[in-house]
């Protein structure tokens, strides 16, 4: 029997539901979005009473298998007013599963006026205690005040912010395993519906002691040791365990699909200085706090992570990812990682998704608010957003609106969700994915770019893209960290092993692909009930317009091909 905690914010009721059933089972992305088919009235208002958040855990969460503990989070998103699931790492799914728990559900709304509150889930039982002493303050030093209050080894989640202020790109920050909320479901405004439950944070407390148990642990050992084998004999993860995500700075350049000047270009001139070689060098010769490796969760085999120090040696920002250093970066056409770190840090404070802010910054900076390249503009409007000036709740609230507020037509988003580091024109793969991806423009849920032989072809790119949804799928229905996906794409036994190792449930590689597939026509279904239409899964007109300098290309894909690659 699988268990998840229900917990009603307005009425302070709670209670423990069990079943047996394949989503219980299985966990993350499965069970986060058939609650969310089944509980949450697709017409509903995504800031309003009716909807509802999902935490959910995957089925090897809490055990020895590396990189087995992300968190996925799922909801009706303000930012899409489709289905959403995001997800992180951490140490809050293993905190979850060691209370014995697949999930915990949040329902209800309180008036806006309400004083805010912290759920806290421990052995004994679960509370809401007062929370108006974090109000207004930022992630960082909510999640100091959390760990001096409940300890370094709980499980903390909080907002900033922007989240408060129920902006519409804030995101859910999660304890690291240094008991520091840095570790982001940044995407898709979740953090704005924590906050219409008047829920500041939430803490799973680190008492919970339940030890996992198996049919056959001896095999299970045996299926842990081979993940981490293969993890380690993998060329891409052993290439992120040195270099991590930065590594994709210098592949998406040669392949000109680096975004530039607000989604106008894909190559940078200068990338070598903000590319994986640069930082690594620069957070070795620095010292003091920096890492180059990190892991942020554990187990983790690939530790792509990394701790990025000031001048001094001093902490700056951890982890700095390619996808923000792409937005925040490149697109903005800065090549000072300092300038990127220090704006990364700023929106992890306020609490809001690099790409989304990142992007609104581009599109600020071509309604010629401020000019590409110009560092200290790019810190300054994220201050901004920071302390929640009229501008920055515009950018805060991410770039499809701040498009319409600037007058700008080349807006890089997708159902509202900002593209993420791959220009699109030059990776019709990945534009097919960002295209028929249910939660907006997704490059984790079907990412195609290592695969595409041609780039600039849409020639075969609607089985290419579905290919790789189905791959990034199965990662989020495991609650597995996307990278392992490299390992197991073409063969999923080693993961299947382990869930029959554990609970003694069998499943073929094809049986579960099929509960992915049936996952993707639910999430389809969804956002059409909510009245999202074929017409609302385009880029801006301007892509199918402008061609992109470098490559010649515009978007040539029809919606007859968007639709054939979510059709499932």
């Amino acid at each position: 029997m699988f268990s998840i905690l229900r917990i009603n914010v307005a009425t302070g009721e709670t209670k423990i539901e069990t079943s047996e059933a394949v989503e219980y089972l299985l966990g993350g992305r499965t069970l986060t979005s058939r609650l969310v088919s089944r509980e949450v009235p697709p017409d509903c208002d995504p800031l309003g009473s009716r909807n509802s958040l999902y935490f959910c855990t995957g089925p090897l969460s809490g055990t020895t298998v590396s990189s087995a503990n992300r968190l996925s989070i799922g909801a009706k998103s303000p930012l899409t007013g489709g289905i959403k699931e995001s997800n992180a790492g951490g140490i809050v799914a293993t905190r979850i599963a060691q209370q014995g728990l697949r999930g915990i559900a949040l329902a209800g709304a309180r008036p806006a006026d309400s004083p805010w509150q912290i759920v806290v889930i421990g052995k004994e039982k679960t509370e809401m205690v007062d929370g108006t002493f974090l109000a207004g303050l930022g992630v960082y030093e909510k999640s100091a005040l959390l760990t001096e209050r409940f300890g370094r080894k709980a499980g903390c989640i909080t907002i900033g912010p922007a989240g408060e202020s129920l902006l519409l790109a804030s995101g859910i920050a999660c304890s690291d395993p240094h008991g520091v909320c840095s570790r982001y479901a940044g995407r898709g405004g979740l953090g704005a519906v924590l906050a219409t439950k008047r829920v500041i944070a939430m803490v799973v407390l680190a008492d919970g002691g339940e030890e996992p148990t198996y049919l056959d642990q001896e095999a299970f050992k045996a299926g842990s040791r081979k993940i981490v084998k293969m993890l380690q004999d993998n060329p891409v993860s052993s290439t992120f365990t040195k270099y991590g995500t930065a590594a994709m700075v210098d592949i998406c350049q040669a392949l000109k699909v680096l975004p530039t000047g607000n989604f106008r270009h894909g190559v940078l001139a200068g990338a070598e200085k903000i590319n994986a070689q640069t930082m690594y060098d620069t957070i070795k010769a620095r010292g003091g706090a920096g890492l180059t490796q990190h892991a942020c969760m554990h187990p983790c085999a690939i530790q792509c992570s990394n701790v990025y120090p000031d001048k001094d040696g001093s902490l700056l920002c951890s982890p700095i990812e390619y996808e923000t250093m792409a937005l925040m970066g490149s697109n903005l056409c800065l090549t000072d990682l300092d300038t990127i770190a220090r704006m990364n840090r700023i929106a992890n404070d306020a609490g809001v998704d690099t790409l989304d802010v990142g992007a609104a910054i581009g599109v600020a900076m071509e309604a010629g608010l401020a000019s590409f390249g110009d560092d200290e503009a790019a810190i300054r409007m994220m201050e901004e957003v920071r302390q929640l000036t009229p501008l920055g709740r515009i950018l805060g609230s991410g770039c499809r609106v701040a498009a319409k507020v600037l007058g700008v037509r080349h807006a890089p988003h997708v159902l509202g969700q900002a593209i993420p580091a791959y220009e699109p024109r030059g990776t019709k793969g990945m534009a097919m994915t960002y295209l028929s991806s249910p939660m907006g423009a997704d490059h984790t849920f079907g990412f195609t770019l290592r695969d595409e032989e041609t780039p600039t072809s849409k020639e075969g790119k609607v089985e290419l893209s579905k290919k790789f949804q189905v791959i990034g799928s199965r990662m989020d229905a495991m609650g597995m960290c996307n990278f392992v996906r490299y390992s197991v794409q073409n063969d999923m036994n080693p993961l299947l092993e382990l869930l029959a190792a554990r609970f003694g449930t069998r499943m073929s590689g094809e049986e579960f692909d099929t509960i992915v597939k049936e996952t993707l026509r639910i999430e389809h279904q969804f956002n059409a009930d909510a009245g999202i239409t074929a017409l609302d899964h385009r880029f801006s007109e301007t892509f199918y317009e402008e061609a992109q300098p470098e490559t010649g290309e515009k978007i040539d894909i029809t919606d007859a091909e968007s639709l054939a690659a979510r059709q499932w």
